[in-house]
C-alpha cells in the first residue's frame, strides 16, 4: 500500500507544479499582449557631402488598442 500512496503523492505534486507553471506562462502571455513591439527605423545623417544611413531602434507607446511612435522635437 505504501507504494500506491507514494505514487499518488508524486502525481499530485507533479500535477500541482504543472498547473502552476502553465498558469504563470499564461499570465505572462496575457501581459505581453499589451506591450508594443520595438520598431527598427532608418535615419539619414549628413556627413559633409555624404548621406549616411543609421539604424535606430524605437519603442512605441500604447494608446488604447494602437501602438504609436512619438515624434520628438515637434
Amino acid at each position: 500500500m505504501s507504494h500506491v500512496k507514494l505514487y499518488y503523492k508524486g502525481l499530485a505534486v507533479g500535477g500541482t507544479i504543472g498547473i502552476l507553471t502553465a498558469s504563470l506562462l499564461f499570465a505572462h502571455a496575457i501581459a505581453r499582449v499589451g506591450a508594443c513591439e520595438p520598431v527598427v527605423d532608418v535615419e539619414y545623417k549628413r556627413a559633409g557631402k555624404k548621406v549616411i544611413p543609421e539604424t535606430v531602434l524605437r519603442q512605441p507607446v500604447r494608446d488604447g488598442k494602437r501602438c504609436l511612435l512619438a515624434e520628438a522635437g515637434s
